[in-house]
């Protein structure tokens, strides 16, 4: 499946727009000798300078204490609305949020280790490994290519942050409430669902 997502990179984008450029002038009369090599370079070029969205800086992981991944996913936040549109950005800034709630409560409350576990993993490595996975695939294809069940990279990675942002936003209602079976069992959820990032190519 290389082909499809050359074709929607900026790479090739770029390199056609170059290789078009080129092309209109030999049809004009601009250029005559050669012209076949020149369309040929522009396209290189252009694919050459070109670049794709590269993955986000994270520096996170599941050993982190509390206050160092609760630093971390601020940070990821804080990079997310420079790199992602509005929505998925919003999103990724409520999580980190509700970490940031979250994570001291339940150290506080001394939840279960399994329990704390799952949050804390969830927020250090599922989070920051999803965003990146998105943009490693070409903003064209992810906004256009339908890639699973009819959705596109940008519908399924906004279904995937809106279940995890309203999770754990319950898992910080559980906190409060002391709620351990709630807690114990939304920890179970967040470690099922969100076990590893999702795939945003054709399977």
């Amino acid at each position: 499946m290389r082909l499809p997502l050359w074709v929607y990179s900026n790479r090739n984008i770029a390199g056609s727009a170059l290789g078009i450029v080129a092309l209109g002038a030999y049809f004009t009369g601009l250029i005559h000798e050669f012209w076949y090599v020149i369309v040929a370079g522009s396209y290189g070029i252009g694919a050459l300078v070109a670049r794709d969205s590269g993955a986000l800086e994270t520096h996170l992981s599941s050993e982190m204490s509390v206050h160092e991944a609760i630093d971390g996913v601020t940070k990821l936040a804080d990079e997310a609305r420079k790199r992602l549109p509005p929505d998925i950005a919003n999103l990724v800034g409520e999580i980190a949020a509700a970490v940031a709630d979250v994570l001291p409560r339940l150290a506080a409350h001394g939840v279960a280790d399994a329990t704390f576990a799952d949050v804390r993993s969830t927020a250090t490595r599922y989070l920051p490994d999803t965003l990146n996975a998105y943009l490693t695939v070409p903003a064209a294809y992810r906004n256009t290519a339908v890639i699973s069940d009819g959705k596109t990279a940008r519908q399924i990675v906004v279904e995937q942050l809106t279940v995890l942002a309203g999770k754990m936003k319950e898992i910080a209602q559980d906190a409060v409430a002391d709620d351990a079976q709630s807690l114990l069992a939304n920890g179970r959820f967040l470690k099922e669902r969100f076990a590893a990032a999702p795939m945003f190519r054709p399977t």
